[in-house]
């Protein structure tokens, strides 16, 4: 059974020796005045590769970010808790939060997570306005809104009346939101397995590819196919596996007719 390839299996590529280009050319029949210049693209590709899959390799995995979030998910529950059971001299410490928290909690929260609380922020009517003259006097029936900029001086008097009781309820809806966080990791793709894209290949096909059709041979795929060959022999210079590269030749060509604009003539 064939392996299934991933991208941790494509180190990164290197630079083609003279000889082994020299070979895949004449293999190819590649007239001798355009080999230099593929050459030079072959390079350009390897450059950027290497950096793209340095970058992206500097990056955690879904593993490593699936436990970071759960690691915070369990902080964030430790410190609720821990909020939970601060005195009257942790009350007091905490009112200096107010002003920063205030501003970043909603006026309907506030109201919502603590309806029998008679500091919450209420609702207000929008005073009706003519031109430059001054606001008229609010009907009685008039429909009410939570407006936070008028609410910023009754949201932080909640804050600062109630500390504990704000800060632990913030932290649990964070708590609610991480949780959430932590369930859509088994919804991403291939999180219970599944072949991944091989990206880094599968651009590299394309620009080999458009290099191919450049000095006017067709593309085309197949284990028969000069073109797959052409791919194959420069990949397998480059450091790649070629293994199933053929099959993945027709998804390739189809890019490139798509980038190319072959498609819609």
């Amino acid at each position: 059974m064939a392996k299934r390839l991933r991208n941790e299996d494509f180190p990164s590529p290197k630079r083609i020796e003279d000889e082994d280009w020299e070979t895949i050319c004449k293999t190819a029949r590649i007239p001798s005045g355009d080999r230099e210049r593929l050459r030079m693209r072959v390079n350009e590709l390897v450059d950027a590769l290497e950096k793209w899959m340095s970058r992206d390799r500097r990056l955690p995995d879904r593993k490593s970010d699936r436990d970071q979030v759960k690691e915070i998910f369990s902080h964030i529950n430790a410190a609720a808790a821990q909020t939970d059971k601060l005195g009257p001299s942790g009350q007091l410490a905490l009112k200096a939060i107010s002003p920063f928290l205030a501003s970043m909690l909603a006026a309907q929260w506030m109201n919502e997570s603590f309806p029998d609380d008679d500091y919450t922020p209420q609702r207000s009517s929008v005073p009706e306005s003519s031109g430059l003259r001054e606001p008229l006097r609010t009907s009685i029936r008039a429909p009410t809104y939570f407006i936070e900029e008028h609410s910023r001086e009754a949201r932080f008097q909640f804050v600062r009346q109630r500390p504990v009781k704000t800060v632990g309820a913030a932290l649990k809806e964070i708590g609610r939101g991480l949780s959430e966080a932590l369930r859509t990791f088994d919804l991403q793709p291939r999180s219970r397995g599944g072949q991944e894209p091989l990206l880094y290949r599968h651009y590299a096909l394309v620009t080999f590819i458009d290099m191919w059709a450049e000095i006017g041979k067709e593309p085309s795929s197949g284990p028969n196919s000069d073109c797959t060959a052409f791919c194959e022999s420069v990949a397998d210079a480059m450091g790649w596996p070629s293994e199933g590269l053929s099959s993945a030749m027709p998804d390739a060509i189809k890019h490139w007719r798509d980038l190319s604009g072959k498609n819609n003539r």
